[in-house]
């Protein structure tokens, strides 16, 4: 995710000021294994919460499982509210014994799991920045609302039938709300970090120089080239953002991306990239952020000028590192990206933008020079399939998180849809006999959804009426952020759906924060269980 200072303000919401904060969180896994994976409840336990007057017979494991889904599925189907889209099985949901066979046949399904421990030859890495569990919860309705007419509450998510479910903690060494540098160092490196830097250790704080070998952690990019394994990494955002520079770089600062402070005699994340290990060997890198590789002085294929004051081109470094290997190509165009022919390309370097791609719907023209996740994920396996020992292969969907820090919750939707249909394409085409794919996010956000609207309400619409001021509320909001109001006002008539719509905060911030509640794992394929 990007801080405050990261964020490029989308077009239609003014920014007269920035504030820093906190932005991405490390995913470090507490505790793993299969979902209604529950331990079976003694007599002595269920005598301690029992609140008759005697304590009741002991449950078989499969009975408590069974009372479990029964009453999740219950409260499913518990509805409230105005509605806008239709329940697709009302008559069947209306029958309790549909609930009941849908509680047994999950149960079955875990029953007859097999985990699998056979070796995992590739390993493909989605992050979803900022993709906290109530982010997950409005994306899988607003997937239902949105492309299936539907209610939406029981759409599936790609990710939502791997085998393997699991919760990790986000906060840093010295933060309870992380950012994505130190949480991405987490997620990479295996070690927590302190806020702000990233690929770096404990003795480094926000701000100083890392020049200091000694304190530069391995990523698993490292890891996995030290054993013969190709590599590469993909990301909506710029390439030498935090969570992608945390598999190949060492900060002091996430924002160092460009330049390094007088007297520091470290290299900025760009530089590191094209010169170090273990960037200089990924086989595939695709992204934004252009301008962090050129000199001021220059001007990027777009006309706009880079953003480096040492006089380099490390487009031009990149690829003159290359002259040497197989064929290497650089593209900056969707078209290009596609024209790609994997079997005569042996390094890829894609940079689509000066700043961040686009948001989805600010990219939806269909001569847009910019590729979409699914597409970019595409060519990269494309690229790594080839390999003969495997590879490793990190994709993140890192606006995401830019929706939510300026609280348009649309844009955030739109970037979860497209991060969905990137891991539903991979899946399908990795399967997961020889294919670990694992689904996480770094942080959550402030972002809330509330109310009790009736089952099928638009998920970006008017949940209710408050019964204190008889006024408005949508489903969707958020605990801080730029539309923080000291009097409510009556927006019925707003469009609310919008994509331009900017969901209303709590307590006012120049850009929404993050949040630091724990955040979902998913993984399916070779010793996803772990």
């Amino acid at each position: 995710g990007a801080s405050a200072r990261g964020v490029r303000p989308p077009s239609g919401l003014r920014q007269t000021r920035r504030r820093a904060h906190a932005d991405t969180p490390s995913a470090y896994v507490e505790s793993s294994g299969p979902p209604l994976s529950v331990p079976a409840a003694t007599p002595r336990d269920m005598s301690r919460t029992w609140t008759g007057t005697a304590a009741p017979s002991p449950m078989a494991p499969v009975h408590v499982l069974l009372l479990l889904v029964t009453l999740a599925s219950t409260l499913l189907g518990t509805v409230f509210g105005e509605g806008e889209f239709k329940i697709p099985d009302a008559a069947v949901e209306a029958d309790k014994n549909h609930w009941y066979k849908l509680g047994a046949s999950g149960i079955d399904g875990r029953l007859r799991h097999q985990v699998k421990v056979g070796r995992a030859k590739n390993v493909v890495l989605f992050l979803g920045d900022g993709m906290g569990i109530p982010t997950v919860t409005a994306a899988r309705i607003y997937k239902g609302q949105r492309l299936s007419n539907r209610s939406g509450e029981e759409s599936v998510l790609s990710w939502d039938i791997f085998p393997h479910l699991s919760l990790a903690r986000t906060y840093g060494l010295d933060v309870q709300t992380s950012d994505s540098a130190n949480t991405a160092t987490a997620y990479l490196c295996g070690v927590k970090a302190n806020y702000e830097t990233l690929g770096v250790d404990s003795r480094i704080k926000s701000g100083q120089c890392h020049s200091d070998t000694s304190t530069h952690l391995p990523s698993i990019m490292q890891w996995a080239q030290a054993a013969g394994l190709w590599t590469g990494v993909v990301t909506t955002t710029r390439i030498t953002d935090a969570t992608p520079a945390a598999s190949y770089a060492h900060a002091g600062y996430r924002k160092w991306q460009s330049s390094v402070p007088d007297g520091c005699a470290a290299k900025d994340i760009a530089y590191q990239l094209v010169h170090n290990t273990p960037g200089s060997q990924f086989k595939v890198i695709l992204g934004g952020g252009r301008g962090m590789f050129l000199d001021k002085s220059m001007k990027d294929e777009e006309g706009q000028p880079g953003d480096r004051a040492d006089g380099l081109n490390l487009i031009q470094s990149w690829k003159d590192s290359k002259k040497d290997s197989a064929n290497a190509s650089f593209v900056w165009t969707r078209q290009q990206l596609l024209a790609v022919k994997p079997e005569r390309t042996g390094y890829l370097l894609g940079l689509f933008d000066k700043d961040h791609l686009p948001y989805v719907p600010e990219r939806s023209d269909p001569d847009t020079t910019k590729p979409t996740l699914p597409e970019m994920t595409k060519v990269a396996l494309d690229m790594l399939l080839r390999s003969p020992t495997g590879f490793v292969l990190l994709v993140e969907g890192g606006r995401i998180d830019h929706g939510h820090h300026v609280t348009r919750a649309g844009l955030a939707m739109e970037e979860a849809l497209e991060f969905d249909r990137a891991v539903e394409d991979t899946v399908r085409r990795l399967g997961s006999e020889d294919s670990l794919i694992v689904v996480t996010a770094d942080h959550s956000h402030t972002f809330t959804m509330g109310g009790y609207p009736k089952r099928g309400n638009n998920i970006l619409g008017i949940a209710g009426y408050s019964d204190v001021d008889q006024l408005p509320f949508t489903s969707l909001a958020y605990g801080n952020g730029p539309n923080s109001r000291k009097e409510r006002t009556n927006f019925t008539e707003d469009e609310t759906t919008s994509m331009s719509y900017v969901q209303h905060a709590a307590f006012p911030a120049w850009l929404e924060t993050h949040a630091g509640e724990d955040v979902a794992v998913y993984a399916t394929g070779p010793w996803a269980h772990l």
